[in-house]
């Protein structure tokens, strides 16, 4: 007798996909996160987005629709000019860079390039581009937004 013949096998073929994806969603509406707006005097997490570690000439950090995007240009074999755009008017940033040995320099406030609060830029030093670390703190509208990049993607320009 084959398998495909049995009613009982067919119809639980039929079934247990469908059962498997509207149980996938329903845990997910039961225990999942629910997306809210960002809360005055909170802090949230920046998460790297892959172009940050490799050569790509562009950085990215985000989180939900909150992201700054970090491009380097080389002034000098040490000096680094970074220049961040927000998707938010920012009230401000903060930058340290992070060495491989894992010293760490004070943070250092970005400039703002406009009144809109949306371009920044810094000077800094980055002696191993391969290895070394860039931290932030940007507040937006009374949130902290804080990351870590690798600095890997200003090897483009270099």
């Amino acid at each position: 007798m084959s398998l495909f013949k049995n009613k009982h096998i067919l119809v639980a073929g039929l079934i247990a996909p469908r059962l498997a994806v509207g149980t996938y969603y329903a845990v997910d509406l039961w225990v999942g996160e629910k997306p809210h707006a960002a809360e005055a005097g909170r802090s949230y997490p920046l998460v790297e987005m892959p172009n940050c570690r490799y050569d790509s000439g562009a950085c990215g950090l985000k989180n939900n629709d909150f992201r700054l995007d970090i491009v380097a240009e080389w002034l000098s074999d040490t000096r680094l000019s970074l220049k961040l755009t927000s998707a938010f008017p920012l009230e401000g940033v903060k930058l340290a860079m992070v060495t491989a040995d894992g010293g760490e320099t004070s943070p250092v406030e970005m400039q703002p390039v406009s009144d809109d609060g949306l371009g920044w830029t810094l000077e800094v030093e980055s002696r191993d581009p391969e290895r070394d670390r860039l931290r932030l703190v940007a507040a937006s509208d009374g949130s902290l937004y804080f990351g870590d990049a690798s600095t890997k993607f200003t090897l483009r320009n270099r």
